[in-house]
């Protein structure tokens, strides 16, 4: 810590009154869009009530040169408790890249945040899941194994897909294959022909992104899903709020295909530097668009518009879609990292929880709310139900 002063703040409004030195601070580093004062201000007003935060600022000759925000909550495996910590405003969808801290400040960043909140018993474990493995956290985070109070857990997560974009999009069409470079153009021209297609990129504010909850919850409901606006309780009200709060730095993006009569197609994708995150895509239930493949139509125009911004990475989301792999992504592991505190009593509550939070992923997630409920809701009619809370703390 040497050369380094570092404070802890408890309260929001104290840390929001760093916005102006966080946002350059972000700008500098190349930080990902979750660990913004925007970001941060919307998430902990919808989603931090139940929460305690900590936020670690450290200085170096007064100048700032780490931020980050940590929301405590205690989580329960039956009837035993777990003191965890997660940086604030992130969600199992959350991967991030890049942090807010400078290169050379990172040893001390880390080591300043475990004695602040495992050595003093505030948490009894930190959990950063998930992690990539092209994340600048992974590295930081294993070193702290070299600390006597902490002990790392390093486990398999799965896995996400990532499109590294060239610096033009001829470039990225001749790294396709021959037929999906011919099958792209025949889809645009298709499209065009069948419905004026065209193609806009918009800065939704929080109607416009009413809108697109509604086109998105019509596609995945005709299926018998909810969509993720059902599926994640608030998540509707928080986003609407974000498009707000961002409009002028445009770091909340609409890629829409527009035909004659609406929208063909959208994605929803959260810029800052240069790197993307695809979020979700919504499109029509118009036969011929489907045929026509406009979802993949969608993608391929979101990376041209991305590449014209200067992005170089697209974070496409976990799990395996072979359509995304044949439109240029690639397979990247992830990790559960989680540091806890080298005692044997936190040793025997994390792995409890731990094993708690695989069986109800299990029961509750993938046999219930996966395969069961779809299959009860499409012979009964019965409603549409948010994920469990629960569930959704239990995913560290």
């Amino acid at each position: 810590m040497a050369g380094f002063d570092h404070e802890w703040l408890d309260d929001p409004a104290e840390v929001l009154a760093l916005a102006d030195e966080w946002d350059a601070l972000a700008d500098q580093t190349g930080a990902d869009i979750y660990l913004t004062p925007g970001w941060f201000a919307a998430r902990w007003r919808h989603f931090g009530q139940t929460q305690r935060l900590r936020c670690l600022v450290l200085r170096q000759d007064d100048a700032l040169v780490g931020i980050l925000p940590f929301s405590i909550e205690r989580i329960w495996a039956g009837p035993v408790p777990l003191t965890l910590a997660r940086l604030a405003g992130t969600d199992p969808h959350c991967l991030i890249f890049t942090l807010p801290v400078q290169p050379d400040a990172m040893g001390a960043m880390w080591t300043a945040t475990c004695a602040g909140l495992l050595d003093t018993g505030l948490a009894d474990a930190i959990s950063l899941t998930p992690v990539s493995d092209l994340s600048h956290m992974l590295a930081a985070a294993r070193a702290c194994a070299s600390l006597s109070t902490v002990e790392v857990t390093d486990q398999p997560a799965g896995a996400h897909t990532v499109f590294d974009l060239p610096g033009d999009f001829d470039s990225y069409l001749a790294s396709l294959s021959k037929k999906r470079r011919s099958q792209y153009r025949r889809d645009v021209k298709g499209l065009e022909a069948a419905f004026d297609m065209t193609t806009r990129v918009d800065i939704p504010d929080a109607d416009a992104f009413a809108d697109f909850i509604t086109f998105h919850n019509i596609q995945w409901q005709a299926v018998g899903k909810g969509g993720h606006f059902h599926d994640w309780p608030g998540s509707s009200a928080f986003y609407q709020e974000l498009s707000d709060r961002l409009e002028d730095k445009e770091q909340v993006q609409f890629h829409t295909q527009m035909g004659k009569d609406g929208p063909l197609a959208t994605q929803f994708a959260l810029v800052a530097g240069q790197t993307c995150h695809w979020r979700l895509p919504a499109r029509s239930l118009d036969d011929t668009a489907d045929k026509l493949s406009i979802g993949k139509v969608g993608l391929v125009q979101l990376i041209e518009s991305m590449i014209k911004q200067g992005v170089t990475r697209i974070e496409g989301g976990m799990g395996s879609y072979p359509y995304k792999l044949s439109y240029g992504g690639r397979m990247v592991d992830v990790h559960r990292i989680v540091l806890s505190r080298a005692t044997g009593r936190v040793r025997l509550r994390l792995n409890l929880m731990l094993k708690w939070a695989e069986l109800v992923n299990f029961l509750y997630y993938r046999l219930w709310f996966i395969k069961l409920a779809p299959r009860i809701r499409a012979r009964t009619g019965m409603g549409f139900h948010a994920l469990s809370r629960h569930w959704i703390r239990t995913r560290i």
